[in-house]
């Protein structure tokens, strides 16, 4: 159970995606895909995240559409939605299967990762949830993740607040248990938050992306896609690939270097699977898609460390490899929004260059092991 730290915490709403019964947009998401080079870096170095499975705590699971055919390994559900049937995770929101549809997809859509294995673990009904039961899902990873390979937690929720630091939880349920899978080498991905503008333009994140061990993700636009307005009050007056969207939180090392926002990935608009059939799609804004970009991208790392050294890869070093292998961005350079920025330089992932970052890492150590071997 979640101690008195979390336990008056709330979750706070996820939006629903907006849904079509048919595809209607180009495949996902092409422009994702170009602006990070994922398809080059998949087939540069041969991954696809086969292997590896994903557990995503969100609303559930369109298990039946044909983005997951045969990928679908379990699932749990930790809400009283679906009749509080412990094994069924089905969505009744959309927004995990959307983000579910970013990492593993491979169907009518393609995800970073797409022969990836995914578990639904649902923590989010249609009107939110508790961390209590993200408590009990991380449980149950902690217990089942050699069974199923889980190699990867997909978080994108938050508490809607705007915290720099983490030293209040030392002893938070949530924490030690993400700390607990990030020394079994299990990243456990979170969104940074959406919250920017609603904290007047002051830098900080949600939590749990504030947690130190978790592996948090701010949100860029990916294209040329003119303007839009969002609930929460941030207007992005014009966009262009690499901007900052308004409404990501972002936490720079100069205020907190242990907690600071990991990465940025392209989040907003991004094009994915969908609830209303088993061929439909969704698309959603926010750090909430950024976020399993990430998931994927980690996927596709740790199976090119796996293939040669048989083993993960401790997730200090994936860190370490999406943010040398990154592009720097500025905020404030090129945003056209209703937010302060802060003129500071932040890191958004390139898929081949990380792969790149991991592929020279696997080489010194080859040469480090031939030395050792020769002496």
């Amino acid at each position: 159970m979640a101690n008195s730290q979390n336990s008056s915490r709330l979750i706070a709403p996820i939006d629903t995606p907006v849904q079509f019964d048919a595809p209607q947009f180009v495949a996902l998401d092409v422009e994702v895909d170009l602006f990070l080079r994922v398809p080059e870096g998949r087939q540069s170095f041969n991954v696809d995240g086969s292997g590896l499975t994903v557990a995503v705590l969100d609303s559930g699971l369109r298990t039946t559409h044909v983005d997951f055919a045969g990928r679908v390994l379990a699932q749990r559900n930790f809400t009283s939605s679906n009749g509080g049937n412990p094994d069924d995770a089905s969505d009744d929101n959309g927004h995990g299967t959307n983000v579910a549809g970013i990492i593993v997809a491979n169907g009518l859509h393609r995800g970073i990762a797409p022969g990836a294995s995914v578990i639904p673990l649902k923590v989010l009904g249609r009107n939110g949830g508790s961390f209590a039961a993200i408590s009990e899902a991380l449980s149950w990873v902690i217990e089942n993740h050699t069974q199923f390979n889980i190699s990867v937690v997909c978080m994108s929720l938050s508490d809607a607040g705007n915290h720099t630091g983490d030293d209040d939880l030392i002893n938070d349920d949530i924490r030690m248990k993400i700390r607990q899978l990030r020394q079994a080498r299990v990243a456990v991905v979170v969104a940074a938050g959406n919250h920017y503008f609603e904290h007047n333009s002051q830098q900080g994140m949600g939590y749990p992306a504030i947690i130190r061990e978790s592996v948090s993700v701010g949100a860029v636009f990916d294209a040329e896609e003119g303007e839009f307005i969002y609930r929460g009050g941030s207007v992005a007056h014009s966009t262009r690939a690499g901007q900052i969207t308004p409404f990501s939180q972002r936490l720079h090392p100069n205020i907190n270097k242990e907690t600071r926002t990991d990465i940025f990935a392209p989040g907003a608009p991004i094009t994915s699977s969908g609830i209303l059939n088993d061929q439909s799609e969704s698309i959603q804004h926010g750090t909430s898609q950024a976020a399993p970009v990430i998931c994927g991208m980690i996927l596709l790392m740790q199976q090119l460390f796996l293939r040669q050294q048989n083993e993960l890869p401790l997730v200090d070093h994936l860190v370490m490899w999406l943010r040398h292998g990154g592009v720097a961005i500025v905020d404030g350079d090129d945003e056209d929004d209703n937010v302060v920025h802060t003129g500071l330089d932040f890191i958004r992932v390139n898929a081949l260059s990380a792969l790149d970052a991991v592929k020279r890492h696997l080489r010194k150590r080859l040469l480090f092991d031939h030395l050792m071997a020769v002496k």
